[in-house]
């Protein structure tokens, strides 16, 4: 196999199928101390290998079989020459954990002013004497606020004021 002298292998190197043994599924890795990694893949899936175990991975030289390489497949950090179903697998958790993002947030908070003489320890507004109608939301501003809202996917809409 001819190697490039860049960082990355030519696309022909992704596209040879399995006949290396075993396919990467995507994956990020981060060293935990002088010998071991964390890997993580976009399921949310992790574990955790030593060095050589990480280089003989990402060198495609794991056997079929042993304890890291089923592990490594159950997780969905590589793929074998079974079948699609790795993919489907992965996809599915990924379609899974990502879908609170698919329908938004359900809270939108308007601080509609800023004038307020207490001082709540969780509230974001900053004091301004009751005086200072300048802080407050304008009625355009407010009404922009609930289009936006409205534009909400999610179908359990929250609106509560701040102050």
């Amino acid at each position: 196999m001819a190697t490039t002298k860049g960082k990355f292998q030519p696309l022909a190197y992704y596209n040879r199928g399995l006949e290396a043994g075993y396919q990467l599924l995507p994956f990020r890795f981060i060293q935990l101390d002088d010998s071991r990694y964390v890997l993580t893949n976009v399921a949310g899936e992790y574990t955790v290998v030593q060095r050589e175990e990480l280089n003989a991975f990402v060198h495609k030289q794991l056997e079929p079989n042993t304890a890291l390489f089923n592990t490594l497949k159950a997780k969905h950090f590589l793929m074998d020459s079974s079948g699609s179903v790795a993919l489907d697998l992965l996809a599915l958790k990924v379609r899974t954990k990502m879908q609170p993002v698919a329908n938004f947030t359900s809270l939108h908070m308007f601080v509609t002013t800023l004038r307020c003489d207490h001082s709540c320890p969780y509230c974001q507004v900053s004091r301004q004497s009751e005086d200072r109608a300048a802080f407050d939301m304008s009625p355009e501003i407010a009404d922009k606020a609930i289009d936006f809202t409205f534009q909400s996917p999610n179908p359990a809409i929250k609106i509560t004021p701040l102050n």
